[in-house]
């Protein structure tokens, strides 16, 4: 393989990707710089350096697993199978990609850490950790062994491998070169085994794959995703019950339709015009993901009996954060909805009962407002629940900053509406949260009551929903979406 092939191999994710949406590889410049200076200017000198270093070190661990799983991407399997050479250069450039990726991380790190003598061990540890991203992209569940396996296999195999682990130091201490070396050669055997030469399983598992990437690229968007059955075998048992409960909710909703009830119309409409963004497919989601969430925390407090008031009260910054982007986030993606079921729309209008002119703009944009309200009255009260057991309230600000930002996103003309991009959520949710930083100022710094803060958010939020609002339903009739942006 010449540098030529290597190049190629290698550039193919920059080269791939979305010129069309520029603004996430913007943002996330943009806050890797910000950390940086903000290093510079807030820490100690001599820690100034150790920090951009860690970002450094961030960016390029960051890039490997985009590169890997870019690699993962190329290895299809008829190319694998017939095309000469091309497993072999994607081997290389993988072996090739992966030294030069530990070695740099491992010089920063010895210069990160002052007087360090464990070179070998941060060179093996680095190796490590690039070997296990690679993986990581190709089978997604080892991030979740990880996170719910090593500590309990460290409880309760500590006593019985320490003999292994003392012979294995014994080893290391007598001879480090030969022992590096060794493993060094083990993980490069394992990140070339990551590559496959074609045959039955590959295709199965690339299909899958395959099917994975495009569904969170089309997630990211608001589109539609695709059905159970298309993930395969191995993953379609995983969808079906919620398919199963979401088929009796339409079959209930047909079943009981009437055609001169406008609620009972935009409930039917709702399906198409949220897709995946519709209220019962989110609450199913958030329910799995609660109810995951609870056994987990469940089966750590069996093993370790840790003081949940202590943990609560520890963790009240992390568990309100999800569940404000659990509750809040869905809700800021309801335009992408309306944009990616356009095609449908048309025919939509067809539908007898079907509001028309003015009240078809009212009833999507209240359709809309419906399913904010009640993921934000949910998600403050949550929030409350969880203030009032860890005494800590500085979440509660959180629910309150989106009201401002939902009344200028929710409230858009759909007619209008532009090709939507990751951006069109991310940026009310951008704003929200540094909304929600300004209220923070207000409350603790400054000293404004909050009761005053929490009033002015809410008047401010209800005259910019009446000022859009008499703007929303003097528009262009609201469907099909995007028809005139």
């Amino acid at each position: 393989m010449n540098a030529v092939q290597l190049a190629q191999i290698a550039l193919a994710p920059w080269r791939q990707r979305d010129r069309d949406s520029p603004w996430g590889r913007r943002l996330i410049a943009a806050l890797l710089a910000l950390g940086a200076i903000a290093a510079v200017i807030f820490l100690p000198p001599a820690a100034k350096w150790r920090a951009v270093l860690c970002l450094v070190i961030l960016v390029l661990m960051g890039g490997w697993m985009a590169l890997g799983a870019n690699l993962q991407e190329q290895n299809h399997p008829t190319a694998a199978h017939c095309v000469p050479g091309h497993l072999a250069a994607l081997r290389r450039a993988a072996l090739l990609c992966w030294a030069g990726c530990t070695a740099l991380v491992s010089l920063l790190l010895w210069l990160i850490i002052p007087g360090t003598s464990h070179g070998a061990l941060i060179l093996l540890g680095t190796s490590a950790v690039a070997t296990f991203l690679l993986w990581s992209t190709r089978l997604w569940w080892l991030w979740l062994l990880l996170l719910f396996t090593w500590q309990p296999l460290l409880l309760w195999a500590a006593a019985p491998l320490a003999p292994l682990g003392r012979a294995i130091a014994a080893l290391w201490q007598a001879n480090t070169a030969g022992m590096l070396l060794l493993s060094l050669l083990a993980q490069g055997w394992i990140v070339a085994s990551a590559f496959a030469g074609g045959g039955a399983r590959h295709q199965s598992r690339y299909t899958r794959q395959s099917i994975m990437r495009n569904a969170m690229r089309m997630r990211a968007q608001g589109g539609q995703v695709p059905a159970a059955a298309a993930w395969g075998n191995q993953l379609a048992w995983i969808f079906r019950p919620f398919e199963r409960l979401f088929q009796a909710w339409q079959q209930r909703l047909v079943a009981r339709a009437d055609n001169g009830n406008v609620h009972s119309v935009m409930a039917r409409a709702a399906i198409v015009l949220h897709g995946q963004q519709h209220w019962l497919k989110l609450v199913m989601g958030i329910a799995a993901m609660v109810g995951l969430a609870l056994l987990a925390f469940i089966g750590f407090w069996l093993v370790y009996r840790f003081d949940m008031a202590a943990m609560l009260v520890a963790g009240s910054f992390g568990i309100g954060m999800a569940i404000a982007n659990i509750g809040l986030n869905p809700a800021f993606a309801l335009p992408t909805a309306l944009w990616h079921s356009r095609r449908e729309q048309a025919l939509l209008r067809l539908l007898p009962g079907m509001p028309q002119g003015e009240a078809l703009n009212r009833a999507v944009a209240r359709l809309q407002w419906r399913n904010f309200l009640a993921a934000w009255l949910l998600c403050e009260l949550a929030l409350a629940a969880l203030a009032a057991c860890s005494g800590k309230s500085l979440m509660l600000y959180l629910p309150l900053a989106a009201l401002p930002c939902a009344a200028l996103s929710l409230t858009r003309r759909p007619a209008t509406m532009r090709p939507v991009t990751p951006m069109t959520v991310i940026v009310p949710v951008f704003a929200s949260m540094a909304l929600w930083g300004g209220l923070l100022v207000l409350v603790q710094p400054l000293g404004v009551p909050p009761w005053l803060v929490a009033a002015t958010v809410v008047i401010v939020s209800a005259l910019l929903l009446a000022w859009r609002w008499r703007r929303l339903v003097a528009a262009p009739v609201a469907l099909p979406a995007g028809r005139l942006g």
